[in-house]
């Protein structure tokens, strides 16, 4: 949970700017320009730290909270949340509580306490109810200081529930599902209670009268005080049939509204769409699940199979998505068929692999291709890698085995074993042929070329995880096998209907087993690169790149495209690094956001930018999201599931879009179907999970407010305004016209709340998290600030001041206060 400054008493203000003020007179009288980097970096760090503060607006409380897409109001009865689509409601509040007979009904309203992303409604000496606002949802208990009274029957609490989702009690009693049509829209889960000595009471919940909760607790021999405590939350994502050992999430892709899931250890003989999921008939054979978002609700859309499955094909290796197409790799496919739409019943290739085509008309979805190399070979696991943009199509083979180089080559001998393909395909219509066949610049046995592709429209980058070479940078020497398994990526354009190697990528500190290479992605003129096994001790963005002695700690690399010339932009860092956390292991771009996937990763954190310090939870894994201003790169999030475990290898597979992540854990083992299930339970081993989280692009208009006294062009009266409209990844300026006569301090005032406290020379307009110390101006002084605002804090208001000080009094007396000046961050 974050903490955030509370509410400053005047007294408090004051002794600060006595304090300020006099470091502040002996400043030189110059207009600052820009913001320093301390103060930058301040204004941002405060921003996410108020992500999720609850504030007081007109009369009610509120609290936003970005991950979950909703706004959550407090009117002291209880709460209702309102998704940022505003098409369902819904909430609960106290109806009444106590024992039997001696049942109290609650009249009136609570008093409300706010502190931070915590508020509690203290309803009597014996019940507070508390809400916390944070990355995993809404955080919602009650805590009893002493036992009820009543001597016979449990301890029960009445919950009516507010909105337009009805209450679905599950069988276990602990959760409840709150739907609409049928449709699961949220999870009120993980109910436990316990008391003042840890220990845990069994709990269940029941449905009442009408739209109406009951909690029921057995209280017998516990000490209290009590604690009641369930999360609400949205986006777990299981298979429909969930299995042990089916692997739902070996991969994921993801386009707009829509995610893609692959479980290639998936076990049932259906094939085609939705068929029979539930017999295990085809061990292995593999699925694809396809899960729509219609405003924050998702559902399962489609089942996906191949249509000639067979065990041990592993379908769903690999998925991809653009708009509505879908292709599924299955390197595990044992045809003998070459090019579009050949005979896919004959085994006679084995491991020689597949991929499939299926395009989606209105809610149905149905195969278009099937996919195969145009030399095909037994184990070559063409699929291993797909991707999609538009109507081209990329496939990788990286067990391929002939020695071409280049563009469209001799492709007929096997004498460069495992050297690696890749194939790519366009669709004229509704129909796919084979343009090109792509091999390294430096062809080598054992390079793997195409263990990762990727696309952006004419633009195709293919990982080679073995590559030998030393070479550190772009186009370097490529010709000697001096640094074995350091990895390399090969980046390709399209003009016309030909193809030509661009730039031959490397790391800029190339090393023996770096596997460079063994992720790649590509979003417009920036590719990203994981090297998963790059052992340097630096954290962050661009630390030191030579410190060595973490095996497996990982590493990611951003390159830009000027014109035709590709250049590193930024060498990535995990914030936590730690040995064997491979970071890199999964990469994924969308403009100015990247992240970046740590499956080994051991921290016991759940959530988004929970405690990464301990290493308690191996193989929990991890993701790392970094946003883009200008050149600069900043880790924007540290995101975990809301339940982990040991070796649950979240973030093997990983997706992004501007407003969404998608991550996959294949090895999480609940027993959970479908959406928002019980993930507490791991009674199926392997079975796999996906988790969406938003980005915060809550589609907040940026908006521009001046509230309190002053107004432009008064004479002597200093004024705050604003020339730009407060956007994420942008730059809002904050400028002040006028001053006081002489040289006059300004204290630049920054808040999250908006307060009315009367103060000498004026009234203090702003509630400030902090304060900024600006140099003295002259009588016609002014300054303009352009604030940075990154990705982060979408739909956060943020308040300004200005306060001119003169050095020349005694105390704090002497001051003038300039309007107040609120933005509301925009996406």
């Amino acid at each position: 949970m974050r903490s955030v400054l509370s509410t400053p008493s005047v007294t408090t203000i004051a002794a600060a700017l006595l304090l300020r003020t006099v470091c502040a007179a002996d400043q030189t009288a110059t207009a600052p320009t820009i913001l320093s980097e301390i103060d930058r970096a301040a204004i941002r760090a405060v921003v996410v730290a108020n992500r999720y503060a609850i504030s007081e607006v007109d009369g009610e409380y509120r609290a936003r909270n970005p991950g979950q897409r909703w706004m959550t109001k407090f009117d002291g009865r209880g709460f209702t949340t309102i998704p940022d689509t505003r098409d369902w409601s819904w909430g609960l509040e106290l109806a009444a509580y106590g024992r039997g007979a001696e049942t109290e009904c609650l009249v009136g309203l609570a008093v409300p306490v706010e502190s931070g992303n915590r508020i509690a409604y203290l309803w009597d000496t014996h019940v507070s109810e508390w809400f916390v606002n944070d990355a995993n949802g809404l955080e919602h208990g009650y805590t009893i200081e002493d036992r009820p009274p009543g001597d016979t029957g449990p301890l029960t609490f009445d919950l009516n529930v507010r909105g337009d989702l009805a209450a679905r009690v599950r069988a276990d009693g602990r959760d409840v599902d709150f739907v609409r049509d049928g449709t699961t829209v949220l999870g009120y889960a993980g109910l436990i209670v316990f008391d003042a000595d840890g220990n845990e009471l069994e709990a269940r919940f029941t449905s009442g009268f009408g739209n109406r909760l009951r909690l029921t607790v057995d209280d017998a021999g516990a000490r209290y005080p009590l604690t009641i405590d369930p999360v609400a939350q949205q986006a777990y994502l299981k298979a429909s049939n969930t299995d042990a050992g089916d692997a739902f999430g070996y991969s994921i892709a993801i386009s707009g509204d829509t995610i893609v899931v692959g479980a290639n250890g998936e076990d049932s003989s259906a094939s085609g769409i939705n068929g029979n999921q539930a017999d295990n008939g085809a061990a292995d054979a593999g699925a694809v699940y396809v899960f729509v978002r219609n405003g924050s609700t998702w559902t399962q859309q489609a089942y996906l199979k191949a249509s000639n499955t067979d065990a041990g094909d592993t379908f769903g290796d690999s998925v991809a998505i653009s708009g509505d197409t879908i292709v599924v790799g299955a390197r595990g496919e044992d045809s003998n068929a070459s090019g579009v739409n050949g005979n896919q019943a004959f085994n006679g290739s084995i491991n020689s692999g597949a991929a499939y085509v299926f395009v989606r008309n209105g809610t149905t979805w149905t195969q278009q291709a099937y996919l195969k190399a145009s030399n095909p070979g037994q184990a070559d696991k063409f699929g291993s890698a797909v991707a999609i943009s538009g109507d081209t199509i990329v496939v990788s083979t990286p067990e391929e085995d002939s020695n071409a180089v280049g563009i469209n080559g001799n492709q007929v001998n096997n004498m460069a074993v495992d050297s690696g393909a890749a194939y790519v395909f366009v669709r004229s219509g509704s129909t796919w042929s084979q343009q090109a066949y792509l091999k390294a610049s430096n062809t080598e046995g054992g390079d793997l070329f195409g263990n990762a592709a990727a696309i952006s429209g004419d633009t195709i980058v293919v990982g080679a995880v073995h590559e030998d070479s030393d070479a550190d940078g772009v186009n370097g020497n490529q010709s000697n096998n001096g640094t074995q398994w350091a990895g390399a990526a090969y980046v390709f354009v399209r003009s016309g209907t030909t193809w030509t190697q661009q730039a031959y990528v490397k790391a800029s500190n190339s090393a023996w087993d770096n596997l460079f290479g063994g992720s790649v992605a590509i979003s417009g003129d920036t590719i990203l690169v994981g090297s998963i096994n790059e052992a340097g001790t630096s954290t962050g963005v661009n630390g030191d790149q030579f410190a060595g002695g973490l095996g497996g700690a990982g590493a990611a690399y951003v390159f830009v495209r000027n014109g035709t010339t590709w250049t590193q932009q930024a060498y990535l860092k995990a914030s936590n690094t730690g040995q064997l956390d491979y970071f890199g292991g999964s990469v994924a771009v969308a403009g100015d956001r990247v992240a970046v996937g740590a499956f080994g990763e051991a921290s016991s954190a759940t959530g988004v930018n929970g405690d990464e310090t301990d290493n308690l939870t191996y193989g929990s894994g991890a993701v790392y999201v970094f946003s883009r201003a200008g050149t600069t790169w900043t880790q924007q999030a540290y995101v975990k599931a809301a339940t982990i475990d040991k070796q649950d290898f979240l973030g093997q597979a990983l997706a992004i879009t501007p407003n969404t992540l998608a991550v996959a854990a294949r090895f999480e083992a609940s027993g959970a179907t479908g959406i928002n299930g019980d993930a507490t339970d791991d009674s199926l081993a392997n079975s796999g999970a996906a988790y969406a989280f938003d980005l915060e692009a809550c589609g907040t208009p940026a908006a521009l407010a001046v509230y309190g006294t002053g107004k432009p062009g008064s004479l002597g009266l200093p004024f705050l305004y604003s020339t730009s409209n407060p956007a994420l990844n942008s730059t809002a300026d904050l400028n002040l016209a006028g001053g006081l006569p002489g040289a006059s301090p300004v204290l630049l005032f920054v808040g999250f709340v908006p307060a009315a406290l009367p103060f000498d020379g004026g009234t203090l307009l702003v509630n400030p998290a902090f304060v900024v110390t600006l140099p003295g101006l002259d009588g016609s002084g002014g300054f303009a600030l352009p604030i940075p605002l990154g990705a982060t804090g979408c739909g956060l208001h943020v308040y300004f001041q200005a306060m001119f000080v003169d050095p020349g009094a005694a105390g704090y007396h002497h001051t003038a206060q300039t309007n107040g000046l609120e933005w509301t961050i925009g996406v």
